[in-house]
């Protein structure tokens, strides 16, 4: 049993947000009491966590673990470590990867790679297109009953506004999530404005070649 005394708990569930003790007994919280009010502590391990914030776990739903293909950069085993003193306990893995999660054997990889190296929980998204290109849609129902838990052509927008509602279409009858890039390239073309008062008022200046 641990004992995690002094903490200020912070839990949006419950609204709390005040000094508390919590007794773990396992994997199981056992009591969350007000400072020195646990009275089933005997022989429990201690930790002061005076002037720390005990919350539960975080979820970050954007992460780039680059593994497979590009391990010089990031690994399974490296990010969800750094993830894990961060105080997060589950991430998901954007599909980014070489060659890109966009079929079920890169997914099972993921997968037990985070079995055998994971710190933290981690969510495989799948790659909404094949190889993210925007042009046909990937194993996603393959991907899904290896472990997906969303797909997304992350840093991209799905290509064209007929093929986001295919793949909208297909993973709402899969209870999936689609996780958009939100941006529509013929109208962006490159661009670094938005239509409305900051822009017309910044126009004539623009005009005359001057720096913002």
């Amino acid at each position: 049993m641990l004992l995690i005394k002094n903490g200020r708990v912070l839990d949006p569930a419950s609204k709390t947000d005040a000094p508390r003790d919590i007794l773990l007994d396992g994997e199981r919280i056992a009591e969350i009491a007000p400072a020195g009010k646990i009275a089933h502590a005997n022989g429990a391990q201690t930790f002061d966590a005076s002037g720390l914030i005990v919350a539960p776990g975080f979820i970050d739903m954007h992460t780039h673990l680059r593994e497979p293909g590009q391990e010089n950069s990031e690994t399974i085993e490296t990010g969800s470590h750094a993830a894990a003193r961060g105080g997060f306990t589950a991430i998901c893995s954007m599909p980014n990867t070489r060659p890109v999660n966009d079929n079920a054997s890169i997914t099972r990889f993921i997968v037990d790679r985070a079995k055998a190296f994971g710190h933290v929980r981690v969510w495989p998204i799948g790659a909404a297109s094949v190889g993210s290109k925007g042009e046909a849609i990937s194993e996603i129902a393959a991907m899904r009953d290896a472990g997906i838990v969303a797909v997304s052509d992350d840093g991209k927008p799905i290509a064209t506004a007929k093929l986001a509602r295919q793949i909208m279409d297909y993973c709402r009858s899969l209870d999936l999530l689609v996780i958009e890039h939100a941006e529509d390239v013929s109208l962006a073309a490159g661009a670094v404005m938005r239509e409305g008062v900051a822009p017309a008022a910044a126009e004539p200046r623009l005009m005359r070649g001057e720096v913002l």
